[in-house]
């Protein structure tokens, strides 16, 4: 059998409709079933502009800054940040160690990946990085 030009230049394109074809599901449950697993947890490339002040703007600026202090806690510079950390109290309250008022209060605790993540920038000396 003789191809066309057009047949000739497009014949890669008949595996790939096949392989397409194959990538149906018949229900939800399946295509959830297959979904790729979460991400894992990196608590060793902390930083404290990348990870440690985003996550302390986000969940806990709102209710401690400058102008509210509640608790008498301000998290907005990293020297705020740095002096709770170093008493044990930023660890403390993530964590609901006992003694410790949980935080954020009202709101749902922290995933074990973000405390992780605290965690080790405190025990790499709270770097300003």
């Amino acid at each position: 059998m003789t191809l066309t030009p057009v047949a000739r230049h497009c014949r890669w394109l008949l595996p790939v409709l096949v392989a397409l074809s194959a990538c149906t599901y018949d229900s939800a449950e399946e295509l959830l079933s297959q979904a790729p697993p979460a991400p894992a947890c990196d608590s060793l490339a902390v930083t404290f502009a990348a990870s440690v002040a985003p996550l302390l703007q986000q969940r806990c600026v709102s209710c401690h800054n400058t102008a509210l202090r509640n608790g008498d806690v301000s998290l907005e510079t990293y020297a705020q940040v740095q002096r709770v950390a170093t008493d044990g109290r930023l660890v403390g309250v993530i964590t609901h160690a006992q003694g410790y008022p949980p935080m954020p209060q009202n709101g749902p605790k922290l995933s074990d990946c973000e405390i992780a993540r605290i965690r080790q920038w405190v025990r790499s000396g709270m770097p300003n990085n």
